[in-house]
This record gives structure tokens, C-alpha cells and sequence, in this order.
């Protein structure tokens, strides 16, 4: 009894997630192949891929990582896209994890092999070439940003300036005193806005709806009015040589996000006093064009999109070279952009600050048992998953930061990592005992979304307002958001509900019990184990 079978793990992505799988697989299992596929030509995901100016994360530095990879040496606390970049691939060379991935890769196609019960996994190489790998587990660490898109504006490629999008910026063009427009609002406009505004000759900010400019996440932490700061070598030094401090440090501002769940519960006392001070910060930021506070300031909850922190950008947006646009864009000319007023604004370069496509629809074709592509599924209705980490009819398939995913007020790392260990926990099981598959049952599905969907009622992301929570929509389906707080989240996924799932055995299912003795017993380990502690039960909702 014991005795493991080698598995084969297939993950899609070498960002954040798909480097977490590494480490854990290495940590934890025995017995496994592991190979994860790289679109991009280094890993680092989102934090290779985003470099426009200003290019940051709001979640503080020191909550921002993995809690097996603490880092002392980070320069600020709050890190820039490069830093982030620099301590993933720290991660990965300081635990050996470089040759679970292969680079330049491209998966472009997932198929379920019923008779097999294998995934079949086709990818583009470097080549261009595509070949065909197969996995006894496909995990999707591909994450939720990560598709990024021109928005649809007639005429948008005639222009013939300088035309960028925020997610594909161009290093070597010089914005020094040019006139340049800016089209968005969301949380990536908010940065690079303040990082242009000094150096152009003139910006036209295209807004067409309000948004939250709130306190940064961990604010009471940071610099004066929640502005960023630099550590200095003494205070990473000191990080370094008193760990239980290090470790106080951190779990004060993971405290501090984990409280902010209660902003986000419509009726709570910490949403309306939440709303009250950023109405009365943004209206004081804008005083010196008070026409912007009609314009800019929302009428629904703050946290029905995910709240913005700003330093910075309101004092852009009221400085003298700064002029905000908020009639709808009719076309863009060669010249520039004609709004619908029939005024042509005149500009060097276009910045698409716009985002990406949020449908969270895989990206190619990925079909699962009985033909079902979940491509195709979640492109006609609603993209519905078994608590943000499998799919029904999709075997032996997780995914990371899915469907109904805390992702709205923390630091999703901790969250990756503990999706990590509810994937193995399944992984292993199915090593000892002969199973071939295991899926959630749709009834498992079905009620897991009729209660999210319920509870969501109660959170401010069901307010009316444009969300990627909903797909970009103003009150569709909030197909992106766990309805409770990342704690909530932790507790309900740590460990696998095995009665939702359906699954299939190959042969007796009570083979793995094999001839009567352990692998504790074959290996000579301690045979009396039990009477270490044998109080130390520990149960799932304890005292």
C-alpha cells in the first residue's frame, strides 16, 4: 500500500503559476514527469510582457511573492514590472527549477483522449513546427491578463503616427515633448498617464467613464499619503538578519489586505466611510478643474471594478498640459482622432491604455469529454468552473485563477500557491489508486455557481458599472470573482471535495490496498509513528 505510478504533468504558462508548479512538484511528489510551455522567449509572464512607463504592481512588494521564496532585497514597496520580472527568475535559478520549462513554446490545442485518459497537447515550437505531447494532467497556468487587444475604433490602424498599445510597448520610441493621446481609463492608463504627463509637449486624455482613485493597497504601510518609497540597505539588511521580524513585517500588511474584504460587502459601514473619503480626496485632487469631478467621479460602489490606486494621476490630469476629452471617439484619422463633436484632435502618437480580452475563454481550441470545447462553451454562455479550479467534463484538468477567483483585493501569489497544493493532493491520490479520471459532476457545478451567484448579490461587484469582472460589461454575468474574501477562498479549497467528482477506475478500485503491507514498512521508517502526538487531530473546522 503506498506504491505510487509515474504521472506525467503538462502546464501551460511560465509565468507565476506555472513556476509555482515547479516548486511544488519538486517539493512535494515523487514519481512524475513535469514539463511546462513557454509562449514568450524567457519566463516572467505578465511582468515580462507589461514594461510601458510607470508599469507597477499595487499589491505591496513584500505580499507580492511566494511565501517559500521571501525576499529581502526588494528596492521599493512597491515594485515595478522589472523587479517583479527579476524575482520570479531569481525563484526559478535558486530552486533549480529552469528545466521544468521549455521557452518559445506555443500550446495551440488541447484534446482529451477518452481511450488513453491522457490529455493530448499540441504546440508550436520555435520552429513554427507543431507537435503533439501528451499528459496524464493538463494544468492551465496561463493567468487572466494575458490576451491583450486593440479596442475597436474604426480607422484606429490608418493612423499614421505612432500607434502603441500598453501591453506591446515600443522601448525605443521618445515621447519628449510630443502631443499624444491616451485612450482609457483602468488601472494601467492610471500609470502611465503620470509617468508621460512631464515629458510630453501635450496630452489629450480620451475618458469616457468614472473610475475609483483610491489609497494604495497597504497604504498605512507606505510612504506619506500612501506614495511609494525606496528600502534602504539598512532596513534590507535588517530583513535579512532578524527573519521573526521579516516575517511580523509581512503578515502585518497580508493583515491589512485580508481586512479589506469588508469594503467590499455593499451594506458594510466600511464601504459607505471607504466611499466617503475618496469622493473627498478625488473632489479636493480636482478642485482646479472642477468640471472633472462630474466626469470622473462614480456613482456606484467603490470596488465594483477593482478600485485604482493613483498616485499621481489626478495631479496629471489637472496639470496645464493635460487635456481630458470625454466626447465618445467617432474614428481615428491618419492625423489624429476625430470624436463625434467633429473635432479632429491632431496627435504624434496614439497610447492604447485598454486592456485585454477578459472572456477568460481559452485561446484555442480545448476540448474535453464527449467533444466538449470549452472554448466554444464559455463563448456562448456564461464561463462557469468547479471553485475556480476544474471544469466539469474536462478530466484530469485544473486551472489556475479560473472562473470565480479572489482576485479583487490581494495579492493573488498566496492564492496560486494554495490552488497548487489542492492540484497535487488530487494528483497523488491518483498516483496510489488505480484511477484513470477524475472531473467535477455538472450537478457539482451547477450548485457550486447557483450559491456563488446568490451570494455575489451581496458584494459590491454586483453594483452597475464596466467591469472586467464581468467581461467588460456593465451588468453581465461576474464570471471572474470568488464571492468572499481570500481567507474564505484558502479554507474551501484546502482540501479536495472527492463526493462532487466523477470518477473512473481502471480495474478494482480497492487495488491500491496491495498485498497488506505499507511503503512505511518497506522503507524501515518509524513503525510507531502514532504515538508521537496522538491527540494532534487536526480537523477541518476545529474549536
Amino acid at each position: 500500500m503506498g506504491t505510487k505510478r509515474h504521472i506525467k504533468i503538462i502546464t501551460i504558462g511560465g509565468g507565476a503559476s506555472g513556476i509555482n508548479m515547479a516548486f511544488q512538484l519538486k517539493t512535494h511528489m515523487s514519481d512524475y514527469t513535469h514539463v511546462a510551455y513557454e509562449r514568450n522567449t524567457e519566463l516572467g509572464g505578465t511582468w515580462l510582457e507589461n514594461r510601458y512607463p510607470g508599469c507597477a504592481c499595487d499589491i505591496p512588494s513584500h505580499s507580492y511573492q511566494y511565501s517559500w521564496a521571501p525576499y529581502t532585497k526588494w528596492p521599493s514597496f512597491y515594485s515595478k514590472s522589472e523587479d517583479i520580472y527579476d524575482y520570479m527568475n531569481w525563484c526559478v535559478d535558486s530552486h533549480g527549477l529552469r528545466d521544468d520549462f521549455k521557452v518559445g513554446h506555443e500550446v495551440v490545442a488541447a484534446r482529451w483522449d477518452q481511450d488513453a485518459a491522457e490529455w493530448v497537447v499540441s504546440v508550436r515550437g520555435p520552429d513554427g513546427e507543431v507537435f503533439d505531447d501528451r499528459a496524464d494532467f493538463l494544468v492551465n497556468g496561463n493567468g487572466v491578463l494575458n490576451k491583450w487587444k486593440w479596442p475597436s475604433i474604426d480607422g484606429l490602424h490608418d493612423f499614421k503616427g505612432h500607434l502603441v498599445h500598453s501591453a506591446k510597448w515600443d522601448q525605443t520610441y521618445d515621447f519628449k515633448g510630443k502631443t499624444i493621446a491616451v485612450i482609457g481609463v483602468g488601472s494601467t492608463a492610471v500609470q502611465i498617464i503620470p509617468s508621460l504627463q512631464p515629458i510630453v509637449g501635450q496630452m489629450k486624455c480620451f475618458i469616457r467613464s468614472p473610475a475609483w482613485i483610491t489609497p494604495s493597497y497597504g497604504a498605512q504601510f507606505a510612504g506619506p499619503n500612501g506614495a511609494n518609497f525606496n528600502y534602504t540597505e539598512e532596513q534590507k539588511a535588517k530583513f535579512e538578519e532578524n527573519p521573526e521580524e521579516y516575517l511580523a513585517y509581512r503578515k502585518a500588511i497580508e493583515d491589512s489586505l485580508n481586512s479589506r474584504f469588508k469594503i467590499m460587502q455593499k451594506a458594510s459601514e466600511e464601504q459607505k466611510a471607504a466611499r466617503a473619503a475618496c469622493t473627498a480626496e478625488m473632489a479636493s485632487k480636482l478642485a482646479s478643474k472642477p468640471e472633472l469631478r462630474e466626469l470622473l467621479i462614480p456613482d456606484f460602489a467603490v470596488g465594483c471594478r477593482r478600485p485604482t490606486p493613483g498616485n499621481g494621476f489626478l495631479e496629471a490630469l489637472v496639470s496645464d498640459n493635460v487635456d481630458v476629452v470625454s466626447t465618445r471617439i467617432e474614428r481615428v484619422t491618419p492625423n489624429g482622432i476625430m470624436t463625434a463633436d467633429g473635432v479632429e484632435h491632431v496627435v504624434d502618437a496614439i497610447v492604447c491604455a485598454t486592456g485585454f480580452d477578459v472572456s477568460l475563454k481559452p485561446r484555442f481550441p480545448f476540448v474535453g469529454r464527449n467533444g466538449a470545447d470549452l472554448a466554444e462553451r464559455w463563448s456562448k454562455g456564461p464561463a462557469e468552473s468547479y471553485m475556480s479550479i476544474m471544469v466539469d467534463n474536462h478530466p484530469n484538468y485544473f486551472t489556475y485563477l479560473g472562473p470565480s477567483a479572489p482576485v479583487a483585493h490581494g495579492s493573488v501569489l498566496p492564492i496560486i500557491e494554495v490552488m497548487s497544493l489542492y492540484m497535487l493532493k488530487v494528483m497523488n491520490k491518483m498516483q496510489v489508486e488505480p484511477i484513470r479520471s477524475i472531473a467535477p459532476t455538472e450537478q457539482a457545478v451547477k450548485e457550486f455557481n447557483i450559491h456563488r451567484n446568490e451570494q455575489l448579490k451581496t458584494t459590491v461587484w454586483s453594483s452597475k458599472c464596466s467591469s472586467w469582472f464581468k467581461g467588460g460589461t456593465i451588468d453581465g454575468d461576474l464570471i471572474a470573482l470568488h464571492p468572499g474574501s481570500r481567507i474564505h477562498f484558502i479554507q474551501m479549497i484546502s482540501e479536495p471535495r472527492y463526493e462532487d467528482m466523477e470518477i473512473e477506475y481502471a480495474g478494482n478500485r480497492y487495488s491500491y490496498l496491495g498485498n497488506g503491507v505499507t511503503m512505511r514498512e518497506v522503507r524501515g521508517e518509524d513503525l510507531s509513528w502514532y504515538l508521537n502526538n496522538p491527540l494532534d487531530v487536526s480537523l477541518p473546522y476545529p474549536k
